[in-house]
């Protein structure tokens, strides 16, 4: 009797399921009463060490960036930064190796720190090497697009495979009461180490007070001795043992041809489509405006507190079992918000006004701007995180954890690098002066531009060189629509992703 079959198989599943998330309920209720008895004093010095490690994680995420605003100081085109963005893609493409990076370790030193000690110690020692060439390969001359793009690729590829390590690690690190946590850690890290790497560097280096070589050489210290750090750190469970790299690679297929796994990829893959024009080039079309970097710097260090609160504010709906509740309801929202980095550019004053009293109402605006909207952008990321650690196989933690990790990557690199050499294309490369395009003068005109010859004569007769700035509002202005066709499509597999039982995460 088919049907008696199918409802008996139906049934079946749906009692294994209650199992387990009873389970897994009792669990969380038993750890609940510890967590009263020690708070989070229990996992106090497992945080800490997890900070450290994002971290130092999000320093080379924000010298990246510095490094694109420097290569544009120096004429560097669009597609040229859109060239050296390629550099950040092994975050996007780690899950190819994170099964050797789950399944082979020493066992007597530890299945994290077998990978996270030599790591940051390569990235110490990348740096190091890199601070006596750095500025060889950035100057007014003409910088070395292609060996900057190999260097910091080689440093993503170090970090991304530490990452694997230590997003597994964080699993079996903390306690299943705090395992939420573990989102926190990475969102309040990386955040982190971007300031310190992006806004403070920008502003000393503005300042005179610092430069990138000796900025490079002192991380390149920092890295090496954190090693100490790891070396010293205790791994009590690495979680269950894999048999070899090839039942790693097994598992990892396992995953991906989850049904939930499947649903849940095309969310996450599809989520920054609306937001990449507003996210990736507003900083870059305002430096063009003539916004200097450190005064961007400066609003930057503003929203760092915002960012390190965000997560620890919404932890307590993070930390439920359903996080993402937090991105269907503020999704427009983030949407609307969008639209604000259309206005910013457009509203910048003249050169004139941005040195005088016009500045700081403008400079208000811009700052309440970038406050409400990075603040729901972490809301989204950290929420995503939060689910990723709960529906995660401890069994094969890293590789599970980076392979959620990797399509979310994917989907905000693949949008981003699209839309720099979008932009870079269909945008013509215009000499303007005193924000008015010179038609008058056949010597100034779009095609002064083209390469650093033209873009030097232009300079001498007082114009500067800009990228024409209409393809990147009508970009911006499509945000709410893209948006809102992504939420009526992703919102039911949302909730449905939410109801499932563990059971059906499992890569067994």
């Amino acid at each position: 009797m088919p049907t008696t079959r199918s409802s008996y198989d139906r049934s079946r599943r749906s009692v294994c399921d209650e199992i387990d998330d009873t389970s897994r309920y009792v669990d969380a209720h038993v750890n609940h009463g510890k967590k009263y008895a020690f708070g989070f004093s229990h996992d106090a010095k497992s945080l800490l060490l997890l900070l450290l490690l994002y971290t130092l994680q999000g320093v080379p995420m924000g010298l990246s960036a510095s490094i694109s605003f420097l290569l544009q100081e120096r004429g560097a085109s669009l597609s040229d930064i859109g060239y050296f963005s390629l550099s950040s893609w092994p975050f996007s493409l780690k899950v190819i190796w994170a099964p050797v990076v789950d399944s082979i370790y020493f066992h007597s030193f530890g299945r994290r720190r077998s990978w996270v000690l030599p790591l940051q110690a390569l990235v110490g020692l990348t740096f190091i090497l890199t601070s006596s060439k750095i500025n060889y390969l950035i100057s007014d001359e003409g910088s070395d697009i292609r060996s900057l793009t190999f260097i910091f690729f080689w440093i993503f590829v170090l970090l991304a495979s530490q990452d694997i390590a230590v997003d597994g690690w964080a699993l079996t690190l903390l306690s299943r009461q705090n395992i939420g946590l573990a989102s926190t850690c990475n969102s309040v890290g990386q955040t982190t180490g971007s300031f310190l790497s992006f806004t403070i560097f920008l502003i000393l280096h503005s300042n005179g007070i610092i430069g990138l070589d000796s900025f490079m050489f002192f991380w390149g210290v920092i890295f090496l001795s954190s090693s100490i750090i790891v070396l010293l750190a205790s791994e009590r469970n690495s979680g269950p043992p894999i048999k070899s790299v090839k039942h790693a690679y097994e598992q990892a297929f396992n995953i991906l041809r989850l049904p939930a796994v499947k649903t849940l990829s095309v969310v996450i893959l599809t989520r920054a489509l609306a937001f990449s024009a507003a996210e990736t080039l507003t900083q870059h079309k305002l430096l063009e405006r003539g916004i200097p970097k450190q005064h961007l710097a400066i609003i930057s260090a503003c929203m760092t507190p915002v960012s390190l609160a965000t997560p620890l504010l919404i932890s307590r709906w993070t930390g439920s079992s359903r996080p993402l509740d937090c991105v269907v309801r503020t999704w427009m929202s983030r949407a609307i918000l969008a639209l604000g980095a259309s206005v910013a550019v457009l509203l910048v004053p003249s050169d004139e006004g941005i040195d005088h009293r016009v500045s700081l109402t403008y400079y208000g605006c811009l700052l309440l701007w970038y406050i409400t909207y990075t603040s729901l952008s972490t809301v989204h990321f950290v929420s995503f995180m939060a689910f990723f650690s709960r529906i995660s196989d401890t069994s094969i933690g890293g590789t599970y954890m980076t392979l959620l990790n990797t399509v979310s990557n994917l989907g905000h690199k693949l949008a981003e690098t699209s839309i720099f050499f979008l932009i870079g294309a269909t945008s013509s490369k215009l000499c303007i002066e005193s924000n008015i395009i010179n038609i008058a003068d056949d010597h100034i005109s779009a095609s002064l531009c083209s390469d650093v010859a033209k873009r030097k004569l232009c300079t001498s007769r007082g114009g500067k060189c800009v990228n024409d700035e209409i393809p990147f509002h009508f970009i911006v202005m499509l945000s709410p629509i893209l948006s809102y066709l992504w939420l009526v499509v992703a919102r039911q597999r949302i909730v449905r992703l939410q109801d499932v039982g563990l059971a059906k995460w499992s890569a067994k």
